[in-house]
């Protein structure tokens, strides 16, 4: 019996304004999965995870979250939900210590103070070079410990979906090996992962699925294998008419 998705893309119109960007987007993702969303720049992905995370309000379409349609619905509730989104570059509160803005990840939240502990063990255990600076400003932390306090700020809430928009920018090689080995280990424990990545290669090696954007339409998906052998990269990559992507 196939698993229902968690969510559930139909039909998603998403602009700026009266500029079209997103048109027509189908996509679902199943628990526990991993999925890249690859596409060039301006091909609309960070609007689509703007769209999901309740920042921009659909013009058409349905997003279904765990049989939800959070279309429209704000931010917070979103959240709520368990949908969380690890922008690109890293929004932190760069004059808060690093344990602070694990506790600011909490905000809103009504956990007693044992599950509050545990889900700090659980970051810092993730992410030992956080426990070692638990008061460290995050804006004087290297881009990869930003990156990886980023991650960690959003997993205090125990995300459902996890979206996370250009991990890798700017990181150097073995950084991103050891974000990308932490997102694998997340799936293991059931979290599911939604993946914008420019190194596409590297995305399709820890993905379950993938799909390929190419000036705001869904040009494809398929498995990591299936992409590769066929040409939707190409396509995407080579053929696009670059869009300017806010």
């Amino acid at each position: 019996m196939t698993a229902e998705p968690l969510l559930d893309i139909s039909g998603l119109d998403v602009g700026y304004g009266h500029v079209g960007v997103l048109r027509g987007v189908d996509l679902e993702i199943l628990p526990g999965a991993i999925v890249a969303l690859v596409g060039s720049n301006g091909a609309g992905k960070s609007t689509l995870l703007r769209a999901l995370s309740g920042l921009l309000r659909p013009s058409a379409g349905r997003i279904v979250f765990a049989g939800r349609d959070i279309a429209g619905e704000p931010p917070h509730r979103i959240i709520d939900l368990g949908l969380l989104h690890v922008a690109e570059n890293r929004r932190l509160f760069r004059r808060q210590n690093v344990h602070a803005n694990l506790e600011l990840g909490l905000y809103g939240t009504r956990l007693g103070k044992d599950e509050e502990r545990r889900r700090y063990d659980f970051v810092y255990e993730l992410f030992p070079m956080l426990a070692e600076r638990p008061q460290a400003l995050a804006g004087i932390l290297s881009g990869g410990q930003q990156q990886m306090l980023a991650i960690a700020q959003a997993l205090m809430r125990q995300p459902r979906l996890l979206m996370l928009d250009e991990p890798s920018l700017g990181l150097a090689p073995i950084v991103v090996d050891q974000v990308l080995a932490v997102l694998q280990r997340l799936r293991g424990g059931g979290t599911t992962i939604l993946l914008v990545e420019q190194m596409v290669e590297r995305a399709l090696d820890i993905a379950d699925h993938a799909y390929v954007l190419q000036n705001g339409v869904v040009i494809g998906g398929g498995t990591p294998d299936a992409i590769r052998s066929g040409d939707l990269i190409r396509r995407a990559y080579l053929g696009a008419v670059s869009d300017r992507e806010a």
